[in-house]
Parts: C-alpha cells; structure tokens; sequence
C-alpha cells in the first residue's frame, strides 16, 4: 500500500538523522502524529508549551549540530513556536518547524484558527513552504531538512489539515541527503597574506566566536605556534578553557578585563568565526583579519583588511603550517601575568562579598557550581544577570555552554538544558536561570519528570528582574515594574516530583548542589542571593555612573 504523506515526512526525517520532534498534539496535526506513534525511529517529546518545544530544538541543534525539530498546531500552536524558531534563526541553529493548517477547503475563509503562516514566518525562516499535493513531500521535506542543515537556519513546512493522511501515488520523489559545508580553504593568495600579516604583527590577539567549537585543537595549534592569546565571543566560551595559558577570557559587557586590555593594545586582530556585532569593543586602529565559511559574513559589520573564506579547521591548519614559530612575546606575557590577577581578583572579591553580603553573593555560588560539576556536563543558562554571573565567574574546562546569544531571550535555560540531557543522556545536564527567567516557562519542568531526564535547575532567586533594574538604573531611571513574586521553587520541584532545594544559608550552597547534582530525578536548587549584586562591566563609562547615581538620588528622595 502507497504511504501517506505523513509517513514519507517522517522517512525523510529519520533519513537526516533526526531522533526527536519536539511539540505539542492538536487538532490539525494530529494526521502527523498518528504516523509518528506508529514510528520507532523519532521519538515524540510532548511539552507543554511550544515555546518550549521550539527552545529545545534550538537548543539540540546547537548541541549537536544536527537538525532540530518542533511541531506546533495551526493558529496558537505555531505563532508559539516563533520565539524558539527566532533563537534557531540569529545563533545559526538548523531547525525545521512543522505546523498544521486548517483544511484546504477553508483557508482563505477566516476559518477558526485560521493564520497566514507562510506569511507570519516569511522573516525567520529561510525556507517557508506549504504542502498541499502528496506528491510534494519528498522533494519539499528533503529542501527543509537541507536547507537548514546547509544554512545554518530555521526551515519551515505547514501542512493543511487531510494532507499528511493523504497517500502518495507512484514513486516517491527522490531527496538528497547532504551534509554541511565541505573542507575548503582560501586561495593561496588570501592565505599568504594572512600569514604575512600574522608573522608581522607584535601584538596579535585572537577574538574566538561559535564557529571555532567544533576546531579547537586547530586553533590551539595555530595560537601555540604563534604565541597568539584567545579571548571569546560569550556563545564561544568553553571554546577553549577558561584556564588555559592563551586564555584571555571574554570579551564585552559580560567579560573579563584582560580580554578588553588585549584589544586596546593589538596591532592585529584575529576575527575567528565570529560576525561579532559590538564594535565599540574591537580595536580602533589595530588590522582585522576575519575567517568565516560563509563569504557573506566578512566585513559584515566591520572593516576587514583581510578575509579568510573557508572552513574553519582546514583553514587554521593551513596557517598554522605556513606560520613562522614564535618562542615567546613579551606582551603576550603581561596579558597571562593580567589574567591570572584577574582570576584571583575575582574568586576573592566573590569569596569576600558572600561572607558580607545581605544574601548569599550570585559571582560566588558560579564559582563554585565551576568546581562541583562534572568537566564534560552540558551547561544551559537563562539571560538576565545570572548570564553575567556565569560569563565571568564559572570557569569552564569542557563543559557544553548553551545560551540564547543574539535573540538573548528569557526562558531558554531550562528547555535547552532538557534537550542537552536528551543529546548527551551519559552527561551532567544543569540549567542555571534568574528567578525571572525561570517563572516564564517553569510549567515545563514537568516535562523533565515524565521523560525522567535527570538534570539540575540552580535558580538565583533574588526576587528581581535584577538586569533590568540595573540598565535602568544606568540610565538615570529609578527601579520600576522590576520586583517579582515567587513561589517557593523548592517546593514546586516537589509538588511536579521531582527534588527541590531550598537554600538561604550561604554554608549550605555546596551540599545542596553536591546532592543535586547526584540525584536521579530533576531536581531545582533555589538559592536567595543578594538582590543588590550589580552586574558591573568590565569598563565603566563616566555616563553609566552619572545616570547611576542620578537614579540613586531618585530611588532615595523621589521624582
């Protein structure tokens, strides 16, 4: 008997590997689910909020670097998807969405939950088709799945009601399966330029993005030989650890102070699979080389003297081979002497702090969460200041580091710390949220008890949007809309079955994490820190002060 277009969607599928799709039922994909519960190839990863579905798919592609999978019905189903697919899109996730669609004969009609969804995703997605013919689905299927996989983004299929019941006559169309770009390299010429430019340079630094975590014994090799120090981009930390000789740390409001002295004083700076947007931290004067496969990328946001067009492994290799050695730089010696300050500096100042402070100090629970959990766990953290805390206080060795870096949104942590526990099952799974960020999807801590993924959630509970309350402060705003209510996490962990921790003495933060960290079900650690920690930058500009004591005297005297 021919297949249905259902079945065939799912062929494609499990043919570019997919293991997971990540949704919710309803009404209008149900005709894709039927086949799915059939299916032993792709497991169903019910969620209860497809925000949450489209996050972990993000997040599992990110990991993993193959194709992420969400699924949302027609209407609220599939406009809930858009945050997670917005993620996938700016941090060059592939994803695919699968959406439903009211019948055919209805669309056009204002039908119930009837939306235009090629239209509502015209802008995340490089790839927007909807199926309407059977004979479609092999060809269209396969172009989502490579599109994304090839590009780097958000593909999407929308499938009117009876279509995926629908069965496809004759033969299947036939459908590639690819993988990503190939080992290609520049040609010669850019290459000797750049060695040129390398070997010259006195003070060359290496700015390391996403794209290097894939290569990082080729850019160890190429920084080793040429006594180069990293610092990195925050989606790239980890890229290298944190404790490593070239180790700079990194780079821009949420970095480190060696990082930003490096780039005030470079002659050379080393773009390196990274299209970093925050041009006010990259050197003025100081050359640009830029390396990236994809060609539309170089010179995107800055001046490039020379870029590098290629793959990044192949590509630092065969520089590295061309480079001159280097024994030793004298300035590279000063920025390792800045860095280790730095480090002590900071690890004291936490230490200090915590035994002061009114609440238990959020830099000091990051450091030691760094030294409790295991080298290779996977770490998924929440934006706001609990992001700050572990940017510059967790020092990471292997540890997987998953953020939402450009859409920088709330709410990712904890299903991005789900989908790491479901790509790496062997591995320590940990999501470190604000208090803020957690409440925005903490309904789908369930999920994590029913697929018994054995992970930790550290929740820095300071009963504040503590960022917020900091960047308005910045400007000369008083506090406002920022002071939250929460309920006892500990106890809700509890309440879903799994384990909670409630800790508001700072002697207590390490047994807990200890025994979290241990427990066979998912488990909240909720730990009161102190909610007038501020997440200073590295570099203070004379206007943020101004407008911080501006909103001071506000705060204190009124108007």
């Amino acid at each position: 008997m021919a297949k249905t277009v259902g079945e065939v969607l799912l062929d494609v599928l499990a043919d570019h590997g997919v293991q997971y799709i990540f949704g919710l039922p309803g009404d209008s994909v149900d005709p894709i689910l039927d086949p799915l519960r059939r299916d032993r190839r792709i497991q169903f990863v019910q969620v209860r909020h497809e925000e949450t579905g489209a996050f972990m798919a993000s997040a599992y592609a990110k990991k993993t670097g193959k194709l992420g999978v969400c699924l949302g019905t027609a209407g609220p189903g599939a406009i809930h998807l858009l945050n997670g697919l917005y993620d996938a899109k700016l941090d060059h996730a592939p994803v695919l969405a699968l959406t439903g669609q009211v019948n055919l004969a209805n669309i056009g009609t204002d039908y119930f939950q009837e939306v235009d969804l090629l239209n509502l995703f015209a802008d995340v997605a490089l790839y927007n088709y909807q199926v309407t013919e059977p004979a479609q689905i092999g060809v269209l299927a396969g172009m989502a799945c490579r599109t994304a996989l090839a590009k780097g983004g958000v593909a999407h299929l929308s499938f009117p009601f009876e279509v995926p019941a629908m069965h496809v006559k004759g033969t299947v169309p036939e459908y590639s399966v690819v993988g990503k770009h190939g080992a290609f390299v520049p040609i010669p010429a850019v290459l000797k330029e750049a060695v040129d430019r390398i070997n010259a340079a006195e003070k060359p630094v290496i700015l390391a993005g996403r794209g290097m975590r894939e290569s990082r014994d080729a850019l160890l090799a190429l920084a080793q030989k040429a006594q180069i120090p990293i610092a990195n981009t925050l989606p790239a930390k980890g890229v290298i650890p944190d404790t490593h000789p070239l180790a700079l740390g990194g780079l821009g409001l949420l970095g480190a102070k060696p990082a930003h002295v490096a780039m005030e004083q470079c002659d050379l700076c080393l773009l390196l699979g990274t299209s970093y947007p925050y041009m006010e931290f990259l050197p003025d004067k100081a050359a640009i080389l830029q390396l990236d496969w994809e060609a539309s990328q170089i010179g995107k946001r800055h001046r490039v003297d020379v870029g590098l067009i290629g793959a990044a492994t192949p590509t630092l290799e065969a520089l590295a081979a061309a480079l001159r050695p280097v024994s030793e730089r004298p300035w590279l010696a000063k920025l390792q002497h800045e860095r280790e300050e730095f480090l002590i500096r900071q690890a004291d100042l936490a230490a200090r702090a915590n035994r002061e402070a009114a609440g238990i100090h959020p830099q000091w629970v990051a450091d030691r969460l760094s030294r409790l959990v295991d080298p290779d766990a996977n770490i998924a953290i929440d934006v706001g200041n609990s992001l700050v805390w572990m940017a510059r206080n967790f020092l990471i060795q292997n540890q997987g580091w998953l953020v939402s870096a450009w859409l920088g949104s709330m709410g990712f942590g904890l299903p991005a710390a789900m989908a790491a526990k479901l790509a790496e099952p062997h591995k320590q799974s940990v999501a470190v949220v604000g208090d803020g960020g957690f409440t925005m999807l903490m309904g789908d801590f369930v999920t994590a008890v029913k697929y018994d993924l054995d992970m930790t959630v550290i929740v820095f509970n300071n009963h504040r949007l503590g960022m917020i309350k900091f960047e308005q402060e910045v400007h000369g705003m008083p506090e406002f809309g920022t002071h939250l209510t929460n309920p006892d996490f500990a106890q809700y962990a509890e309440i879903c079955g799994g384990r909670g921790f409630h800790v508001t003495d700072r002697n207590e933060v390490e047994d807990a994490i200890r025994e979290a960290l241990a427990s066979p079900m998912p488990t909240v650690v909720d730990i009161a820190t102190d909610p007038n920690e501020k997440p200073l930058p590295p570099r203070i500009t004379r206007g943020q002060a101004f407008g911080y004591a501006e909103a001071l005297f506000k705060e204190t005297f009124g108007g």
